[in-house]
Protein backbone atom coordinates (compact mmCIF):
# COMPACT_ATOMS: atom_id res chain seq x y z
CA UNK A 1 0.00 0.00 0.00
CA UNK A 2 0.59 3.77 -0.19
CA UNK A 3 0.02 6.98 -0.13
CA UNK A 4 -1.28 9.04 -3.40
CA UNK A 5 -2.26 12.50 -4.38
CA UNK A 6 -5.77 12.93 -5.18
CA UNK A 7 -5.16 14.46 -7.88
CA UNK A 8 -3.56 11.24 -9.36
CA UNK A 9 -6.53 9.00 -7.92
CA UNK A 10 -7.41 6.34 -10.53
CA UNK A 11 -11.20 5.48 -10.43
CA UNK A 12 -11.71 1.59 -8.88
CA UNK A 13 -8.14 1.66 -6.72
CA UNK A 14 -8.98 0.43 -3.21
CA UNK A 15 -8.61 2.04 -0.04
CA UNK A 16 -6.51 0.66 2.40
CA UNK A 17 -7.04 2.95 4.91
CA UNK A 18 -10.12 4.68 6.17
CA UNK A 19 -10.66 8.44 5.36
CA UNK A 20 -11.38 10.72 7.56
CA UNK A 21 -11.80 14.62 7.55
CA UNK A 22 -10.01 17.03 9.97
CA UNK A 23 -12.57 16.66 12.74
CA UNK A 24 -12.12 12.87 12.21
CA UNK A 25 -15.67 12.25 10.67
CA UNK A 26 -15.39 9.14 7.90
CA UNK A 27 -15.54 10.06 4.50
CA UNK A 28 -14.97 6.53 3.41
CA UNK A 29 -14.20 3.33 5.14
CA UNK A 30 -11.19 1.11 3.73
CA UNK A 31 -12.10 -1.55 1.78
CA UNK A 32 -13.90 0.67 -0.38
CA UNK A 33 -13.27 0.89 -4.58
CA UNK A 34 -12.21 4.83 -5.27
CA UNK A 35 -15.22 6.15 -7.81
CA UNK A 36 -15.26 9.40 -9.07
CA UNK A 37 -17.70 10.71 -6.42
CA UNK A 38 -15.66 10.06 -3.99
CA UNK A 39 -12.64 11.91 -5.47
CA UNK A 40 -14.71 15.35 -5.58
CA UNK A 41 -15.98 14.46 -1.95
CA UNK A 42 -12.01 14.23 -1.01
CA UNK A 43 -11.22 17.36 -2.63
CA UNK A 44 -14.37 19.44 -0.83
CA UNK A 45 -13.17 18.14 2.28
CA UNK A 46 -9.60 19.10 1.97
CA UNK A 47 -8.05 15.39 1.78
CA UNK A 48 -4.77 15.71 -0.18
CA UNK A 49 -3.79 12.33 -0.30
CA UNK A 50 -5.10 9.17 0.65
CA UNK A 51 -3.73 5.59 1.16
CA UNK A 52 -4.45 2.98 -0.92
CA UNK A 53 -3.65 -0.59 -2.29
CA UNK A 54 -1.13 -1.61 -4.81
CA UNK A 55 1.20 1.61 -4.83
CA UNK A 56 4.17 0.61 -3.05
CA UNK A 57 7.00 2.83 -3.41
CA UNK A 58 4.99 5.32 -5.00
CA UNK A 59 5.46 7.61 -1.70
CA UNK A 60 9.36 7.64 -2.55
CA UNK A 61 9.27 8.28 -6.06
CA UNK A 62 8.46 12.05 -5.09
CA UNK A 63 11.93 12.45 -3.78
CA UNK A 64 13.66 9.51 -6.13
CA UNK A 65 14.72 12.69 -8.51
CA UNK A 66 16.46 14.32 -6.35
CA UNK A 67 19.78 13.20 -5.88
CA UNK A 68 21.80 12.22 -2.95
CA UNK A 69 24.01 15.16 -3.03
CA UNK A 70 20.85 17.88 -2.81
CA UNK A 71 19.29 15.78 -0.24
CA UNK A 72 22.48 16.15 1.68
CA UNK A 73 22.70 20.21 1.12
CA UNK A 74 18.77 20.56 2.05
CA UNK A 75 19.24 18.71 5.58
CA UNK A 76 22.24 20.07 6.53
CA UNK A 77 20.34 23.69 5.70
CA UNK A 78 18.00 22.25 7.65
CA UNK A 79 20.08 21.53 10.69
CA UNK A 80 20.80 25.05 10.39
CA UNK A 81 17.18 26.83 10.16
CA UNK A 82 17.01 24.58 13.72
CA UNK A 83 20.16 25.42 15.14
CA UNK A 84 18.05 27.28 18.26
CA UNK A 85 16.17 24.28 18.81
CA UNK A 86 17.00 20.85 21.00
CA UNK A 87 16.62 18.45 17.50
CA UNK A 88 16.45 15.60 20.54
CA UNK A 89 13.16 16.75 21.78
CA UNK A 90 10.37 14.13 20.10
CA UNK A 91 8.25 17.17 18.68
CA UNK A 92 11.33 18.86 16.98
CA UNK A 93 12.52 15.54 15.61
CA UNK A 94 9.26 14.99 13.72
CA UNK A 95 9.11 18.58 13.10
CA UNK A 96 12.89 18.28 11.57
CA UNK A 97 11.58 14.95 9.65
CA UNK A 98 8.65 16.69 7.82
CA UNK A 99 10.97 19.83 7.11
CA UNK A 100 13.69 18.42 5.39
CA UNK A 101 11.18 15.65 3.66
CA UNK A 102 8.87 19.42 2.51
CA UNK A 103 11.97 21.17 1.39
CA UNK A 104 12.80 18.53 -1.09
CA UNK A 105 9.42 17.71 -2.58
CA UNK A 106 9.33 21.53 -3.13
CA UNK A 107 12.60 21.63 -4.82
CA UNK A 108 14.04 24.22 -1.97
CA UNK A 109 17.27 24.24 -2.77
CA UNK A 110 18.55 27.81 -2.04
CA UNK A 111 20.67 26.34 1.31
CA UNK A 112 23.25 28.94 1.10
CA UNK A 113 24.03 30.35 4.96
CA UNK A 114 25.01 34.01 5.39
CA UNK A 115 28.36 34.33 6.95
CA UNK A 116 27.33 35.57 10.78
CA UNK A 117 30.31 38.59 11.89
CA UNK A 118 32.92 37.50 13.96
CA UNK A 119 32.58 40.24 16.26
CA UNK A 120 29.63 39.50 18.11
CA UNK A 121 30.14 40.66 21.27
CA UNK A 122 29.35 44.12 19.28
CA UNK A 123 25.73 43.07 19.88
CA UNK A 124 25.58 43.99 23.75
CA UNK A 125 26.36 47.60 23.29
CA UNK A 126 24.35 47.73 19.92
CA UNK A 127 21.00 49.71 20.58
CA UNK A 128 19.47 51.65 17.95
CA UNK A 129 15.97 53.03 19.64
CA UNK A 130 13.73 52.57 22.23
CA UNK A 131 10.65 51.94 19.97
CA UNK A 132 8.86 51.29 23.16
CA UNK A 133 9.02 54.78 24.42
CA UNK A 134 8.45 56.32 21.28
CA UNK A 135 5.30 54.35 21.29
CA UNK A 136 4.62 54.67 25.05
CA UNK A 137 5.02 59.16 24.67
CA UNK A 138 3.16 58.69 21.84
CA UNK A 139 6.43 60.13 19.88
CA UNK A 140 4.89 57.85 16.94
CA UNK A 141 1.49 58.03 15.65
CA UNK A 142 0.49 54.89 15.38
CA UNK A 143 -2.40 54.15 12.57
CA UNK A 144 -5.98 54.50 13.43
CA UNK A 145 -8.14 51.21 13.76
CA UNK A 146 -10.04 51.61 10.15
CA UNK A 147 -13.59 52.33 10.76
CA UNK A 148 -14.95 48.71 9.46
CA UNK A 149 -12.39 47.42 12.10
CA UNK A 150 -13.74 49.54 14.28
CA UNK A 151 -17.68 48.66 13.39
CA UNK A 152 -16.55 45.01 13.26
CA UNK A 153 -15.10 45.19 17.01
CA UNK A 154 -18.62 46.46 18.26
CA UNK A 155 -20.37 44.26 16.29
CA UNK A 156 -18.11 41.16 17.96
CA UNK A 157 -18.46 42.43 21.97
CA UNK A 158 -22.36 42.77 20.95
CA UNK A 159 -23.99 39.02 22.20
CA UNK A 160 -27.03 40.15 20.03
CA UNK A 161 -25.62 41.16 17.10
CA UNK A 162 -28.07 40.20 13.92
CA UNK A 163 -26.73 38.25 11.15
CA UNK A 164 -28.31 41.39 9.23
CA UNK A 165 -25.89 44.22 11.17
CA UNK A 166 -22.94 42.31 10.38
CA UNK A 167 -23.42 41.86 7.34
CA UNK A 168 -24.56 45.78 7.04
CA UNK A 169 -21.13 46.48 8.25
CA UNK A 170 -18.99 43.66 6.12
CA UNK A 171 -21.28 45.24 2.50
CA UNK A 172 -19.73 48.63 3.77
CA UNK A 173 -16.58 47.56 1.95
CA UNK A 174 -16.77 45.91 -1.29
CA UNK A 175 -13.00 44.34 -1.32
CA UNK A 176 -13.60 43.01 2.47
CA UNK A 177 -16.38 41.57 0.65
CA UNK A 178 -14.84 39.79 -2.30
CA UNK A 179 -12.15 38.59 -0.16
CA UNK A 180 -14.54 36.91 2.66
CA UNK A 181 -16.30 35.27 -0.35
CA UNK A 182 -13.33 34.34 -1.49
CA UNK A 183 -12.42 32.56 1.44
CA UNK A 184 -15.90 30.65 2.21
CA UNK A 185 -15.90 29.49 -0.95
CA UNK A 186 -12.59 28.10 -0.60
CA UNK A 187 -11.21 24.38 0.42
CA UNK A 188 -10.72 26.52 3.85
CA UNK A 189 -13.86 25.49 4.37
CA UNK A 190 -15.09 22.75 1.66
CA UNK A 191 -18.72 23.71 1.36
CA UNK A 192 -20.57 21.94 -1.64
CA UNK A 193 -22.39 24.69 -3.16
CA UNK A 194 -21.44 28.34 -3.60
CA UNK A 195 -22.03 31.06 -1.19
CA UNK A 196 -22.57 34.20 -2.95
CA UNK A 197 -23.51 37.15 0.15
CA UNK A 198 -22.04 38.03 3.23
CA UNK A 199 -25.63 36.90 5.16
CA UNK A 200 -25.12 33.46 3.83
CA UNK A 201 -22.01 33.32 4.83
CA UNK A 202 -22.63 34.40 8.27
CA UNK A 203 -25.82 31.84 8.68
CA UNK A 204 -23.17 28.83 7.84
CA UNK A 205 -20.12 29.84 9.45
CA UNK A 206 -21.17 32.12 12.27
CA UNK A 207 -21.60 35.34 13.68
CA UNK A 208 -18.21 35.45 16.36
CA UNK A 209 -16.28 33.91 13.01
CA UNK A 210 -16.99 35.78 10.26
CA UNK A 211 -16.66 38.95 12.21
CA UNK A 212 -13.35 37.63 13.54
CA UNK A 213 -12.36 36.83 10.03
CA UNK A 214 -13.35 40.23 8.65
CA UNK A 215 -11.56 42.11 11.71
CA UNK A 216 -7.93 40.46 10.85
CA UNK A 217 -8.29 40.82 6.94
CA UNK A 218 -9.10 44.83 7.77
CA UNK A 219 -6.32 45.25 10.24
CA UNK A 220 -3.99 43.13 8.36
CA UNK A 221 -4.92 45.90 5.39
CA UNK A 222 -3.74 48.85 7.25
CA UNK A 223 0.25 47.78 6.79
CA UNK A 224 0.17 47.82 2.61
CA UNK A 225 2.99 50.53 2.80
CA UNK A 226 5.56 48.78 3.87
CA UNK A 227 8.82 49.61 2.67
CA UNK A 228 9.66 46.63 -0.41
CA UNK A 229 13.18 47.13 0.81
CA UNK A 230 12.52 46.15 4.82
CA UNK A 231 9.94 43.39 3.33
CA UNK A 232 8.41 41.17 1.33
CA UNK A 233 5.03 41.65 2.25
CA UNK A 234 3.69 38.82 0.28
CA UNK A 235 5.90 36.25 1.95
CA UNK A 236 5.16 38.07 5.14
CA UNK A 237 1.16 37.65 4.35
CA UNK A 238 2.03 33.63 3.04
CA UNK A 239 3.63 33.14 6.81
CA UNK A 240 0.91 34.78 8.72
CA UNK A 241 -1.70 33.11 6.91
CA UNK A 242 0.06 29.59 7.38
CA UNK A 243 0.15 30.41 10.87
CA UNK A 244 -3.79 30.70 10.60
CA UNK A 245 -4.58 28.08 8.88
CA UNK A 246 -2.03 25.74 11.10
CA UNK A 247 -3.30 27.54 14.70
CA UNK A 248 -7.16 26.53 13.21
CA UNK A 249 -6.50 22.61 12.06
CA UNK A 250 -4.93 22.32 16.04
CA UNK A 251 -7.53 24.04 17.54
CA UNK A 252 -10.78 21.61 15.48
CA UNK A 253 -8.58 18.41 16.11
CA UNK A 254 -8.53 19.95 20.27
CA UNK A 255 -12.30 20.26 19.55
CA UNK A 256 -11.92 23.90 20.88
CA UNK A 257 -14.95 26.03 20.01
CA UNK A 258 -14.48 29.15 18.25
CA UNK A 259 -11.54 28.11 15.61
CA UNK A 260 -11.54 30.97 13.46
CA UNK A 261 -10.70 32.83 16.59
CA UNK A 262 -7.15 31.19 16.57
CA UNK A 263 -6.97 31.63 12.58
CA UNK A 264 -7.07 35.43 13.26
CA UNK A 265 -4.52 35.37 16.17
CA UNK A 266 -2.31 33.10 13.28
CA UNK A 267 -3.03 35.82 11.14
CA UNK A 268 -2.05 38.87 13.53
CA UNK A 269 0.62 37.16 16.17
CA UNK A 270 3.77 39.14 14.20
CA UNK A 271 1.30 42.69 13.79
CA UNK A 272 3.97 44.25 15.90
CA UNK A 273 6.68 43.45 13.54
CA UNK A 274 4.52 45.04 10.60
CA UNK A 275 4.12 48.36 13.61
CA UNK A 276 8.71 48.48 13.26
CA UNK A 277 8.82 47.55 9.76
CA UNK A 278 6.44 50.84 8.42
CA UNK A 279 7.23 52.77 11.44
CA UNK A 280 10.99 52.56 11.85
CA UNK A 281 12.41 51.69 8.99
CA UNK A 282 15.79 52.96 9.20
CA UNK A 283 15.82 50.63 12.91
CA UNK A 284 13.72 47.56 11.45
CA UNK A 285 16.78 47.31 8.40
CA UNK A 286 19.61 47.80 10.81
CA UNK A 287 17.73 45.26 13.11
CA UNK A 288 17.58 42.65 10.23
CA UNK A 289 20.97 43.33 9.36
CA UNK A 290 22.11 42.16 12.71
CA UNK A 291 20.01 39.56 12.85
CA UNK A 292 21.50 38.18 9.79
CA UNK A 293 25.47 38.77 10.41
CA UNK A 294 24.95 37.33 13.78
CA UNK A 295 23.21 34.60 13.42
CA UNK A 296 20.73 35.35 16.62
CA UNK A 297 17.46 34.62 16.83
CA UNK A 298 15.70 38.12 15.21
CA UNK A 299 13.30 37.74 18.39
CA UNK A 300 15.86 37.88 20.79
CA UNK A 301 17.70 41.17 19.30
CA UNK A 302 14.45 43.07 19.41
CA UNK A 303 14.51 43.89 23.10
CA UNK A 304 18.25 44.76 23.10
CA UNK A 305 17.97 46.86 19.99
CA UNK A 306 14.71 48.34 19.58
CA UNK A 307 14.11 48.32 23.77
CA UNK A 308 10.71 46.00 22.88
CA UNK A 309 10.27 42.92 21.55
CA UNK A 310 7.60 42.86 18.59
CA UNK A 311 5.32 41.11 20.98
CA UNK A 312 4.48 43.76 23.25
CA UNK A 313 3.92 46.12 20.07
CA UNK A 314 1.41 44.26 18.92
CA UNK A 315 0.09 43.87 22.58
CA UNK A 316 -0.11 47.55 22.35
CA UNK A 317 -1.60 48.59 19.05
CA UNK A 318 -4.07 45.90 20.12
CA UNK A 319 -4.85 47.31 23.35
CA UNK A 320 -4.67 50.89 21.97
CA UNK A 321 -7.37 49.24 19.27
CA UNK A 322 -9.79 47.83 22.41
CA UNK A 323 -9.70 44.26 20.33
CA UNK A 324 -10.83 41.98 22.64
CA UNK A 325 -8.36 40.32 25.43
CA UNK A 326 -7.96 36.92 24.31
CA UNK A 327 -6.37 38.16 20.90
CA UNK A 328 -4.22 40.35 22.62
CA UNK A 329 -3.28 38.18 24.94
CA UNK A 330 -2.57 35.04 22.16
CA UNK A 331 -0.16 37.90 19.98
CA UNK A 332 1.50 38.86 23.25
CA UNK A 333 1.95 35.61 24.84
CA UNK A 334 3.06 33.20 21.14
CA UNK A 335 6.78 33.30 21.79
CA UNK A 336 6.37 32.29 25.73
CA UNK A 337 2.73 30.87 26.38
CA UNK A 338 3.25 28.98 29.62
CA UNK A 339 2.99 32.50 31.24
CA UNK A 340 -0.38 33.65 29.08
CA UNK A 341 -3.28 33.49 31.27
CA UNK A 342 -5.50 31.65 28.58
CA UNK A 343 -2.04 29.32 27.91
CA UNK A 344 -3.85 26.30 25.53
CA UNK A 345 -5.04 29.18 22.36
CA UNK A 346 -1.39 30.90 23.31
CA UNK A 347 0.41 27.62 22.31
CA UNK A 348 -1.25 26.48 19.71
CA UNK A 349 0.05 29.79 17.83
CA UNK A 350 2.88 29.25 19.17
CA UNK A 351 3.52 25.85 17.69
CA UNK A 352 2.14 26.88 14.25
CA UNK A 353 4.65 30.02 14.21
CA UNK A 354 7.12 27.13 15.09
CA UNK A 355 6.08 24.79 12.72
CA UNK A 356 5.63 27.62 9.51
CA UNK A 357 9.06 28.97 10.13
CA UNK A 358 10.73 24.98 10.05
CA UNK A 359 8.68 24.79 6.40
CA UNK A 360 9.73 28.14 5.09
CA UNK A 361 6.11 28.96 4.14
CA UNK A 362 6.79 32.54 3.88
CA UNK A 363 8.81 34.67 6.16
CA UNK A 364 8.09 37.88 8.86
CA UNK A 365 12.26 38.57 8.99
CA UNK A 366 12.99 35.34 11.19
CA UNK A 367 15.72 32.95 9.53
CA UNK A 368 15.33 30.66 12.32
CA UNK A 369 12.92 28.22 13.95
CA UNK A 370 11.93 29.33 17.48
CA UNK A 371 12.71 27.65 20.66
CA UNK A 372 10.03 25.48 21.80
CA UNK A 373 8.63 26.49 25.41
CA UNK A 374 8.77 22.95 26.78
CA UNK A 375 6.15 23.52 29.48
CA UNK A 376 3.59 24.68 27.31
CA UNK A 377 4.00 21.86 24.48
CA UNK A 378 3.53 19.01 27.61
CA UNK A 379 0.45 20.49 28.73
CA UNK A 380 -1.05 20.77 25.68
CA UNK A 381 -1.67 17.32 25.11
CA UNK A 382 -1.12 16.31 21.27
CA UNK A 383 1.09 14.15 19.93
CA UNK A 384 4.32 14.72 16.98
CA UNK A 385 2.47 11.86 15.10
CA UNK A 386 -0.32 14.20 14.43
CA UNK A 387 2.17 17.03 12.89
CA UNK A 388 2.54 15.47 9.45
CA UNK A 389 -1.80 15.59 8.60
CA UNK A 390 -1.53 18.88 9.96
CA UNK A 391 0.60 20.37 7.82
CA UNK A 392 -0.55 17.84 4.75
CA UNK A 393 -4.26 19.68 5.43
CA UNK A 394 -2.59 23.41 6.15
CA UNK A 395 -0.32 23.24 2.48
CA UNK A 396 -3.59 22.47 0.56
CA UNK A 397 -5.91 25.46 2.37
CA UNK A 398 -2.91 27.23 1.98
CA UNK A 399 -2.93 27.10 -1.81
CA UNK A 400 -6.21 28.64 -2.13
CA UNK A 401 -5.74 31.18 0.46
CA UNK A 402 -2.48 32.57 -0.33
CA UNK A 403 -3.91 34.61 -2.98
CA UNK A 404 -6.91 36.60 -1.16
CA UNK A 405 -5.38 39.70 -0.43
CA UNK A 406 -5.20 40.37 -3.98
CA UNK A 407 -7.35 42.02 -6.12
Amino acid sequence: MGMVHVDELEVNMLLSEDVKDISSRLLLAKGHKIQSKHIRIFKIWGITEVCVHGTQGREKNAESHIDSDTMERITEHTKYIFKHVDLSHPAIKELFRISVLYRSRQGILNTDKNTPSTNTEDLKDHSICDVKKMIGHKEIKLPEMPSTAFELNEVVADPFASVHRIAEVVNKSPSLVAILLRIVNSSFYGFPSKIDNISRAVTLIGTREITGLALGISIVNVFKDVPKDILDMSSFLKHSLACGIISRIIAANKNLPQTEQLFVCGLLHDIGRLVIYQYFPDPAKTLLNLATTSDKLLYQLENRCLGGKHTLIGKYLLKTWKLPFELENNVFYHHNPSAAHHPVKATIVHLADIMVNALGLGSSGERFVPPLDYKAWDNLGISPSSFETTIRHATHQLASLETFFQG
